[in-house]
């Protein structure tokens, strides 16, 4: 699998998928995201992202193609995602979710009340207005990430 950043005149692919999962991507081309396409043999399997700098982060977007649901690469990717924000000096990766709690619960993600998250993260669009209230706050501790220097291309 290999990781790239998608750079503004790429976002398209990235809308359409996050459009057909049912996830928010009004704010796709605000400054401060960060987005990445996933690839096997030169196809997208999955798309992720993450929101901020500093040390919290809020993860943005994880998205895997309907093909390849089910065979473990959204653990993959959700994994270089968490690398990726430890090597960029992330402490805690945030995340709001309507439909996966039990996958980011079994990958050491916490639920807290809403109300517990910091000001950078309960500040941010998705946060305020893109996410319902329904959505379920999680976040985890990128204490324990192995970080690597093999991070990512461009597409």
């Amino acid at each position: 699998m290999q990781m790239f950043k998608i750079e503004a005149n790429g976002l398209s692919q990235l809308r359409e998928a996050l459009s057909q999962a049912a996830l928010p991507f009004d704010d796709l081309s605000e400054p401060g995201r960060q987005f990445f396409r996933f690839e096997m043999d030169g196809k997208w399997i999955a798309y992720g992202g993450l929101e901020g700098s500093g040390q919290d982060m809020l993860l943005r977007s994880l998205v895997v193609s309907d093909s390849h649901n089910g065979k473990g690469l959204g653990k993959a990717v959700l994994s270089e995602l968490e690398q990726y924000a430890a090597f960029q000096g992330g402490l805690w990766l945030h995340l709001l979710t309507q439909s996966a709690t039990g996958f980011f619960t079994a990958n050491g993600y916490e639920i807290f009340d809403r109300g517990e998250a910091p000001v950078a993260i309960s500040q941010t669009v998705q946060f305020k207005h893109l996410c319902p209230a329904s959505a379920i706050y999680l976040r985890k501790s990128l204490g324990a990430a192995v970080v690597t220097e093999q991070f990512v291309g461009s597409r």
